[in-house]
């Protein structure tokens, strides 16, 4: 739908009449303009001045190549507790909500592989 600025002042005079839209969201939306505005402008002359890099920092995005990656190593016993949480998920994603609530039971009280245990029996029958 396409409006002229004419037929847009009249909609939203009517809509702010018959208390559709509050003047308040009409301001918003307009500072809302005054901001991307403003961002396209400092991205343009970023972009005038030095190229993608430099783009980049001045919205305040630095693609992936650009940023260095930083990766935590896992430890043993971390990397073991995560496979054994995946398979209780996967495991357990399956079951009924009955036996769902019976092996949260189990996991309470004895542990994750006695869940896992109980989860692979209950799967089988």
């Amino acid at each position: 739908m396409k409006l002229d600025a004419r037929q847009a002042q009249y909609v939203l005079q009517a809509l702010v009449e018959r208390r559709k839209v509050a003047a308040r969201h009409i301001q918003e939306v307009l500072r809302d303009r005054e901001r991307e505005i403003a961002a396209l402008r400092r991205r343009l002359a970023a972009l005038e001045a030095g190229g993608v890099r430099a783009a980049a920092a001045a919205v305040g995005r630095v693609s992936p190549a650009a940023r260095p990656v930083r990766r935590r190593r896992l430890s043993p016993r971390v990397r073991a507790l995560r496979r054994q949480q995946g398979e209780y998920m996967g495991l357990v994603r399956r079951l009924k909500p009955a036996e769902k609530t019976r092996v949260r039971a189990v996991r309470e009280k004895k542990g994750l592989a006695a869940a896992i245990r109980a989860a692979r029996a209950m799967r089988r029958s």
